[in-house]
């Protein structure tokens, strides 16, 4: 996703405004010319302008309403591709299968808030996968468009045995990420969001996949919920 050096926002704006001012005058000098024409067939004087120079003040008019027009258009197509595609950072992880034969793995998360990140947590986990849950609040699609972007916690972090008959028999690791997970916040917008007028739903979601050395997996929520990212890792020290 393409990321540009200024805010669309303020550009919407001024097109907008520059676009109703044209129009106001275009309203008026047309409202303008029919009042003389009236004038004119009553035989009263009016103040006369040659055709050739009403004619270049009413292109010049719309070339402004063609130009403000233009510029919303683009501006509002930017803006709302940002919006839809738009995916925030919220952790990086490393993770990896200790080498003794076991289902057995140690995953080190960092969350990232604002662009910074925090300091990290290291959890042994069993399963053949780590997964990271959290809630997930999804807004209207117009609120995405205006700038407000998808409300979020990370809760827990987990292994993940692929044959359900292993997550069944083999012991769970679970650890939570929050000091509370009775959160009377969120337990309030499972139960009641989706009656609120602006909320397009409000669910759990969880993001998993196999541990590797030598890779970062960045986790980011977008507009619908979590997703991951893998890059080379450039710390070779992480997680030996």
């Amino acid at each position: 996703m393409f990321d540009l050096p200024f805010e669309t926002s303020p550009i919407i704006y001024l097109a907008v405004a520059s676009l109703f001012m044209a129009i106001v005058i275009c309203f008026a000098m047309m409202v303008n010319r029919i009042r003389k024409g009236i004038l004119r067939g009553r035989g009263k004087p009016v103040l006369y302008f040659s055709l050739t120079r009403n004619l270049f003040r009413f292109m010049v008019v719309f070339l402004w309403i063609a130009v403000s027009a233009a510029v919303l258009f683009l501006a509002a197509f930017i803006q709302s591709y940002k919006s839809f595609t738009k995916e925030e950072l919220i952790a990086e992880i490393r993770c990896v299968s200790l080498e003794d034969g076991s289902d057995t793995m140690v995953l080190d998360i960092s969350k990232i808030e604002g662009g910074q990140k925090l300091s990290s947590q290291e959890f042994i986990l069993n399963g053949d996968q780590w997964a990271l849950e959290g809630d997930v609040l999804k807004w209207d699609d117009w609120l995405n468009f205006v700038g407000l972007h998808t409300m979020f916690k990370l809760t827990r972090v987990r292994g993940r045995f692929v044959n359900y008959e292993d997550e069944i028999s083999q012991k769970p690791s679970v650890f939570s990420l929050v000091k509370s997970e009775s959160n009377p916040k969120w337990r309030w917008l499972y139960k009641y969001g989706y009656k609120l007028r602006f909320v397009s739903a409000v669910y759990g979601n969880t993001v998993y996949t196999y541990p590797a050395k030598g890779k970062v997996y960045e986790v980011y929520v977008t507009t619908s919920g979590f997703i991951a990212r893998v890059r080379e890792d450039k710390d070779l020290s992480n997680l030996k």
